[in-house]
């Protein structure tokens, strides 16, 4: 499972966010050598259902969210090394201009470590399309929000310069969302905008909070300076109190969604999100990824309703082991592995991975293997830290 992979943007919440192009080329061309082959979602599927025998070495590549460098990045190195994946997009943010970019195939492999190839923004539909239309990417669901929304009246923090409640924007101006990357840290929600016990959208029932408020505690920002306040000492406190007299003496205008408007919503999720790629891209949809792996029972079991299967993230369901007589509609991932010590991480390298995927096939040699491998890195990382 990668996310972006490509060139790390410096002023992303974490730049281990993304694997950096040449390890990726990397995990690839060892997943090669050691005989590995590249499997589909379908392929694995059929194998857990008892529909099918894959060789003992067979993987399949996923992407979550659709990030550009996924075209610009992932779709020439996988062509180079005959792999194929499956990309999980959030609709709200593919980039709906009518536009296909430049890629490492374009520029020249010479580039992967350059700043050439564009990485800011998400995928087209265009060029969605294309990796499609070439097999190099199916095209799965992962929603239409990927975002948060308030669960209760209790505020947690208010908008302040260098916080990083993307989502404010994101639910402010839900057009601009394919852009947001192109301007990271810039939340135009007004200074002083409540920011209330939040969770992920497939995962809580929203609550609606009073619009006076917000609009009051950003006015009385605005007449106490902007900006400028939140260079006061104890700033949080006031804007706490002052919450707190706005809601004494005075009828509250908040509410929360209904069961059937929270099932309602699920449903335009799931099933608008499946309908949008399909009409877009002129292929099933038969894949789904919980954003952030957050979902209740009602969601779980919507999910299961209308998609074939949802992968899941390894840490939530360890029985899970991708073979045959489990349930095909669950399917299990594992991420891409980051080592850290002392304030320092990197991603592993291919060989690492490919000692990790003969681990996880049951190898106690691989295993450790592995661990030597871990122990070299970890020192590598604190002598570099000395040094």
């Amino acid at each position: 499972m990668y996310h972006s992979v490509g060139r790390p943007l410096p002023a992303w919440k974490s730049p281990l966010f993304t694997v950096p192009a040449r390890i990726f080329a990397d995990h690839l061309e060892r997943l090669v050598r050691a005989g590995y082959r590249s499997v589909t979602l379908d392929d694995v599927r059929a194998y857990v259902a008892g529909e099918k025998t894959l060789p003992a070495k067979s993987v399949a590549v996923t992407f979550d969210d659709g990030y550009l460098d996924n075209w610009t990045y992932a779709v020439p190195i996988l062509k180079k090394y005959g792999f194929s994946g499956a990309v999980f997009v959030t609709t709200d943010f593919v980039d709906p201009r009518d536009i296909v970019r430049p890629t490492l195939d374009d520029i020249g492999f010479d580039a992967i470590d350059g700043d050439a190839v564009e990485v800011r923004g998400f995928m087209s539909w265009r060029e969605l399309e294309r990796a499609s239309r070439e097999n190099v990417l199916t095209v799965e669901s992962h929603g239409l929000t990927h975002t948060y929304y308030p669960t209760s009246p209790d505020v947690i923090d208010f908008h302040h310069p260098g916080d990083s409640h993307a989502w404010l924007d994101w639910n402010a101006n839900p057009e601009d969302k394919p852009f947001y990357l192109e301007r990271l840290g810039q939340i135009r929600v007004p200074w002083g905008t409540p920011v209330y016990a939040h969770g992920r959208s497939l995962r809580i029932r929203r609550y609606f909070p009073d619009p006076r408020e917000a609009d009051e505690v950003a006015e009385f920002v605005r007449s106490k300076g902007g900006e400028s306040l939140f260079r006061t000492p104890g700033w949080c406190d006031t804007l706490g109190s002052l919450v707190q007299r706005l809601r004494r003496g005075r009828p509250a205008k908040d509410r929360y969604e209904t069961p059937d408007e929270k099932l309602s919503r699920y449903d335009d999720e799931l099933r608008g999100s499946r309908k949008r790629i399909e009409e877009r891209i002129g292929r099933s949809a038969r894949y789904f990824v919980f954003p952030g792996g957050g979902y209740t029972e009602e969601s779980f079991d919507l999910a299961l309703s209308i998609y074939q299967a949802v992968p899941v993230r390894s840490p939530e369901n360890e029985r899970i082991r991708n073979r045959p007589g489990e349930d095909p509609r669950l399917l299990s991932r594992r991420g891409t592995q980051v080592l850290s010590t002392a304030g320092r991480a990197t991603h592993t390298g291919g060989a690492y991975l490919a000692e990790y995927l003969r681990e996880y096939q049951g190898s106690s040699f691989a295993r450790r293997r592995r661990q030597v491998m871990k122990l070299a890195c970890l020192v590598g990382l604190r002598i570099g830290l000395r040094g």
